[in-house]
């Protein structure tokens, strides 16, 4: 940027080296998890300085966001290979025809779980507001074991 205003590589380096406390006190396996999240971020920086936010912690946030939505989207296709032609287009920026695919589908989804028509309810079907179920029994109180102390208040 120049000699006024930091790069917004160094605003996020120094966002990063702001959270060592807090990441020191987080387990192992969370430390990995916040280390992932600004890899995640980092990827990103391009975008970021194009964006130039008064508030650019902000857009790593929302770097750190998007990345997590697209692993969410490639596990969705690991489930269900059929969608495997809409998340395609919609990684090449064609949302639309994703959004189409869930709307078709969900909509195949919700047409065979429907009665048919004719007022015939299909068999097993209840007639009438469902009958509550009792409360479950109170699990019986545990055996006097070891005293477990809390140091947190």
């Amino acid at each position: 940027m120049g000699r006024t205003l930091p790069s917004v590589t160094q605003v996020f380096l120094k966002e990063q080296e702001s959270f060592l406390r807090f990441r020191r006190a987080l387990r192992r396996s969370d430390q990995k998890a916040l280390d992932d999240l600004f890899a995640a971020a980092h990827k990103h920086l391009a975008a970021a300085a194009y964006a130039s936010h008064a508030l650019p912690f902000e857009t790593f946030l929302l770097a750190m966001l998007l990345e997590e939505h697209k692993l969410v989207l490639r596990m969705r296709y690991l489930l269900n290979p059929a969608e495997a032609a809409a998340l395609e287009q919609l990684e090449q920026g064609d949302s639309t025809a994703y959004l189409d695919a869930l709307t078709a589908q969900v909509e195949a989804e919700s047409s065979t779980s429907l009665p048919a028509s004719g007022g015939e309810e299909p068999a097993g079907v209840p007639h009438g507001p469902a009958k509550p179920e009792p409360p479950a029994a109170a699990p019986d109180p545990p055996e006097a074991g070891p005293t477990l102390m809390n140091f947190h208040g």
